[in-house]
């Protein structure tokens, strides 16, 4: 008799059910650490709105930058992540947040770095970013989603590598408009913030902004300057 056809390999065993990357914002995990000013490695769970973090500028230079409060910060989450491996860090991230890669240091989601595509590591000795190879990369489940963002537009260096919160476009603008929001008026930025995105906002001091509608983002803005309009009135008349 015709001999049997061969047995088919079973499926690979899918992730667990972890809220895939589609709609999160791009994270690291709690485990991630950054340095801060007095040299102390710091997870990135530790962090609050103020802190001074080690921070590469677009030319390579290290430095220190501060932790806006429009960082984000979700403990509880769970989440896939990619880990690319150098022969001396990993960097563990989100599958679409942003790193500087090859030699120019364009900026590129970490999905789309390949083995043996450079990324660019913090060398303190040096002050500057050096280059080093990607050895590895890995798809992991870890706890939490943290992003520090940055007051001033440096890249915040994570686990060692430098990464960058958004596109070279939007960090440039965000250099500007992030520290003149924070000094007039943070909460109605949020609110501006959550009319853009689809999921809840995890914020670093542990404020939950929901997505709204432009209407009343309009509403706010509106009673915001009411009542800025009615306590300069008030201190005109004193």
């Amino acid at each position: 008799p015709p001999s049997a056809p061969p047995t088919p390999p079973p499926p690979s065993s899918p992730l667990p059910d972890v809220n895939r990357q589609t709609t999160d914002p791009p994270c690291f995990p709690s485990s991630a650490t950054v340095q801060r000013a007095d040299g102390a490695t710091a997870p990135l769970s530790s962090l609050s709105a103020g802190d001074s973090i080690l921070a590469a500028a677009a030319d390579g230079t290290l430095g220190f930058d501060v932790v806006s409060s429009f960082s984000l910060a979700d403990p509880s989450a769970k989440a896939v992540f990619l880990s690319l491996a150098t022969a001396t860090a990993t960097v563990t991230l989100t599958p679409t947040h942003k790193l500087p890669a090859g030699p120019a240091k364009a900026l590129k989601q970490a999905s789309e770095v390949a083995v043996g595509e450079t990324i660019w590591l913090a060398s303190p000795a040096a002050d500057t970013l050096v280059q080093a190879p990607v050895l590895k990369i890995t798809k992991v489940v870890a706890d939490g989603l943290h992003s520090p963002l940055t007051m001033h537009g440096g890249w915040p260096v994570v686990d060692g590598v430098a990464t960058s919160y958004n596109s070279a476009a939007v960090v440039a603008r965000n250099k500007y408009l992030v520290p003149l929001v924070e000094a007039v008026c943070p909460s109605l930025g949020r609110l501006v913030v959550a009319a853009v995105n689809p999921k809840p906002m995890h914020y670093i001091d542990g404020e939950v902004v929901e997505p709204i509608s432009s209407l009343e983002v309009a509403a706010a803005v509106a009673v915001t300057g009411a009542a800025t309009l009615g306590v300069r009135k008030i201190t005109a008349r004193k």
